[in-house]
């Protein structure tokens, strides 16, 4: 059951310590070049390289209004995102320390995972609707629509000045954890977390575009 999971009410907007840098977009028929490269630039960050303000109410609006972009047949819309305000991250804790006791973990690392809800100055479920349902659209067909909302939604906290990463692990797949999310027929797949980066994203290795692309010889 869902309690809180759907509020419209994000929080109060935060006034950001450094404003992000605005890039104009460029005009039809105007060099793209510079987008493209600012968005080859995302790279995960992980929550000890992220300090606040995270982004605001309006800000998470503007991502998730990317994540709607996402190739979607039908319009089925199988994805939604569910934001964790700083009142309700000491109940999420309590459920990831009970989750790590019932699977057998010592006080040490139960207190590790409470303390998990607290990664990030904002913390985001990502929770999935996919089923057999839609006898045209394949149930691949709706994971990929899943994996792009969320490429999408990190690509809008990029462009606003925001680090983040995708994380999951043993929580997403707690049943107590998936009911405190989820509704009938849904899926907790992973957590964002974001906020304001420390440092620069870096690569993990050296891109070569030519090796995912290639012609059908």
């Amino acid at each position: 059951m869902r309690e809180s999971g759907c509020t419209k009410t994000l929080g109060p907007v935060q006034a950001r310590a450094t404003p992000a840098a605005v890039m104009s977009l460029p005009a039809a028929g105007e060099d793209v070049s510079s987008l493209i490269a600012f968005l080859a630039g995302r790279y995960s960050l992980g929550p000890k390289y992220l300090v606040p303000p995270g982004p605001s109410a309006h800000e998470l609006l503007q991502a998730a209004q990317l994540a709607l972009r996402a190739p979607d047949h039908r319009q089925l819309r199988p994805f939604r995102f569910v934001n964790v305000p700083d009142h309700q991250r000491e109940r999420l804790g309590s459920l990831f320390a009970a989750d790590a006791a019932r699977r057998g973990h010592g006080p040490a690392e139960v207190e590790r995972a409470r303390d998990r809800a607290h990664n990030g100055p904002a913390l985001l479920a990502v929770v999935a609707r996919v089923g057999e349902g839609a006898a045209d659209v394949p149930v691949h067909e709706q994971w990929i629509c899943v994996g792009a909302a969320v490429m999408n939604f990190l690509n809008g906290l990029h462009m606003l000045g925001y680090g983040a990463k995708v994380l999951s692990g043993a929580s997403v797949c707690s049943p107590t954890i998936q009911a405190a999310f989820c509704e009938a027929g849904e899926t907790l797949v992973a957590w964002v977390v974001a906020g304001t980066p420390t440092q620069a994203g870096r690569a993990r290795q050296v891109d070569d575009p030519a090796a995912i692309l290639c012609d059908w010889t």
